[in-house]
This record gives C-alpha cells, structure tokens and sequence, in this order.
C-alpha cells in the first residue's frame, strides 16, 4: 500500500480527513487536503463510485458530494451513471478522471527520444518515438523535446490542459532541482533539464530517475499493484537501474540517488564506462540481448541470466523483496531465461528469502516509463487542486507549480 505525503505528512485511507483537521489551522487548509485526498484515490484507481469515496476517506456523503461537485466544476474529474445493477437502492454515481487532463512524458535515450501524452487516471493515449543519429546533449535534447510537444498540443482539443513536464532520465538525478548530477550513457554531467525544460515550453518540468519513475507507475498502476516490497529493474540503451519499493515507499536515498544496479560488483574484467571494473552493465545490456545472429542470442541470454541473477542475488539477500518486476530489454528473461536466472539467485542469496521472491515481467510493457514520468508531472495537482484553477482564473494555462519531489507516494 502506498501513502499520501500531504504537506510532509504522511497519510493513508480514511486517515486523510482526521490528519489533516490537525495538522491544518484554516478551513481553506483542510479542503485543499480533501480535495487532493479525493483526486488522488480517484486518479489512481482511474475511477471509483461516490460510495467507495466516502468509505475511503472517512468523509460524509455531503462532503464527498461538495468536493466531487467542485472538481468535476473545474474538468479535473467526471461522474458518470454507474451500469445497470440488480442491487436494491439508488446506485452512486461513478467518478472518473477528466480525461482532457494531460501530462506530457519525457525520456531520453542514448539512441531515441520518446515523448508521450498520458491522462490524468495514467492512460497513454499517444506516444511519439523519434530516433537519434547519436547521443545528445542535455541541450540538445531539450531543443528535441519542446518541438515535438509543440507538435502533441497543436494537436490537442482547445478544452484540454497540459499541466506539466515529467522527465525519465537514466542517470543519477537529483530530485529536489530536477538537476541531471550524471547519466553516464548520455554524458550528461549536472544538466539543470527541469529549467531548461521549462524554459523551452513554458511548462513546469520535473526529473527523476528512469527506474524509480517505473516502479512507481508498476506499483500504483501493474498488475501487481501495492506489493508492499518490490523492486523494479529497468533495462535500456543507457543502462540499468532498479526503483526500490519498501514497506509501501519509494526509497530513493536522501537526494534521489539510490537503486543503481548496473554499477553493482558481478564479477569479471571488463572496465565500466563509469570506471570501475565489473559492474552488472558490463556483462548485460540492451544491444547484447537483441543480438542478430540467432545461434548467438540463445547462449548470449543465458549468459547475461547469470550475471543479472547474482545482482538480483544481492538485492534478495540486501532488501528481502517479495517481488521483482523486469522492464524494458529485460522484460524477456523471465521467458526465455527463467533456469539460469533462477539457478543464479539461488546460488548468490540465502534461500529462506529467495524461495519468497517472485520475478514477473513488467505488466505496463512499453508505457511503464511514460505513465511513471506522468506520474511525476501530475504530482503538484494531486497535492493542491485548487492550484489549477486559479491559476486559470489569473489567466496562467501552463500548469500547475510546485515541488519538484512530491508526489512519489501515493493513497490506497
């Protein structure tokens, strides 16, 4: 189960209400927390009755009734009348997210660059790929990116709202300044990509690592959603990363560094870009996966298995996780590999929490990064709804502002 932080606090189901009557002095304080607490459950369910909302947040139907009206007012949600039933009584009202609410998802690769279109409710309704003749620079892609979101907004219906910029990046990326401190693959060193962003499209932007952001779309959005320990292992061509879920909360270090899996020790002699010798990316990668020559592939995968099996070894034996979720490149081992990955595990980590794990390709396929990237963008209208509209009514249609960490846990 993920948790709210509202305003530094952390909040859960129908505690929402009562935690925030204390720690809020004003009125105008606890509605903006209610209202967060109803778009929030509504936004990661895509969808829950009138009903459920009461149950869930401890507020009274009236209550619930006002709020929905107020956000529904604003196309932040929508109530819809439920499906014909055969219980005895007055059905509730089904409340969805608006779906002109967007969010615009960036990631940069070493060879492509892909920026997506997601809902609010974390439904990717269209995805744009363009490859690159080369690596980029943090400029440069900049540059990349705000053309072809121009191009996603000219195509937008005059009622939709953009509310921001979430950006995937395979690097070490510090969370609190949507700062790049490094993403070796991409040689960028502290490239401030939020401000930069920001500048190119008008529309605040914020970064975080590739693999927290797809451990937090898996977590809230998978088919394995609220495992309360599970790691996410992103495969792509600029690397590999795990985002760490523990007791239901993103860990991701004191400034967001944490989870960088392709530099742990494995085991043999061949020198990392990164300097070191032996790191998990040397002897797994994207390009040796796929590799042509089909004779080749199959000991290829067998080979890689191992050696991702003794980094996953490690995390079994370090985190205990009950659950790991592969993506990107990765997404095939469990398939074509599940002998040698497992014999691997086995072989490295001690058997009481390796008989727990369970290793599952990630469920969200090629859309995990842009619906995690949404997930950072959408962030600040969770938190504050009301920031929206007003914001609106001064004449300001970029989006909403605000902290560039929030919003990396979620409600119930």
């Amino acid at each position: 189960m993920f948790h709210a932080t509202v305003n530094g606090e952390i909040v859960e189901g129908r505690n929402v209400v009562n935690r925030a009557a204390r720690i809020g002095t004003s009125t105008d304080d606890v509605r903006r927390r209610n209202l967060s607490g109803v778009l929030t459950l509504v936004h990661r369910h895509r969808g829950m009755s009138r009903a459920e909302l009461t149950r869930r947040t401890g507020l009274s139907r009236s209550t619930v009734k006002d709020l929905v009206e107020e956000l529904a007012e604003h196309r932040l949600i929508e109530e819809t009348r439920p499906a014909a039933s055969t219980q005895v009584g007055r059905p509730s009202p089904v409340v969805r997210p608006h779906p002109s609410m967007l969010a615009i998802a960036v990631n940069p690769e070493v060879d492509s660059l892909t920026v997506g279109l997601v809902t609010l409710g974390g439904n990717v309704i269209e995805v744009n790929k363009r490859a690159t003749p080369g690596v980029l620079t943090a400029e440069q892609t900049v540059d990349l990116a705000a053309d072809m979101i121009d191009r996603l907004r000219s195509r937008l219906e005059p009622d939709c709202t953009v509310t921001a910029v979430g950006v995937a990046v395979p690097g070490l990326v510090h969370a609190a300044g949507s700062t790049i401190r490094l993403a070796p693959h991409l040689d960028w060193h502290d490239a401030r990509i939020g401000e930069m962003m920001c500048a190119a499209t008008g529309l605040p932007t914020f970064a975080a690592n590739d693999a927290n952001l797809g451990a937090i779309a898996e977590h809230i959005f998978g088919q394995h959603a609220n495992a309360e320990h599970m790691v996410y292992v992103n495969g792509g061509a600029g690397g590999i990363g795990a985002g760490v879920v523990v007791a239901g909360q993103l860990f991701d270090g004191a400034a967001g560094y944490a989870g960088e899996l392709g530099h742990t020790f494995v085991g043999g002699a061949k020198q990392c870009h990164c300097g070191a010798t032996g790191c998990l990316e040397t002897e797994v990668s994207q390009s040796q996966t796929f590799e042509k020559d089909s004779s080749v592939r199959a000991s290829t995968i067998e080979r890689q298995a191992h050696y991702l099996g003794i980094a996953l070894g490690n995390v079994v034996n370090l985190l205990n996780p009950g659950l790991v979720v592969l993506g990107g490149f990765l997404r095939v081992f469990p398939s074509v590999a599940a002998t040698a990955l497992d014999e691997a595990i086995a072989r490295h980590s001690f058997r009481a929490p390796a008989e727990m794990l369970r290793i599952v390709p990630a469920s969200l396929d090629a859309d995990t990064l842009m619906i995690g990237a949404a997930e950072l963008a959408f962030a600040p209208l969770l938190a504050n709804p009301a920031a929206l509209y007003h914001q609106r009514v001064d004449g300001d249609h970029a989006g909403v502002r605000g902290d560039q960490r929030v919003g990396l846990d979620s409600l119930e």
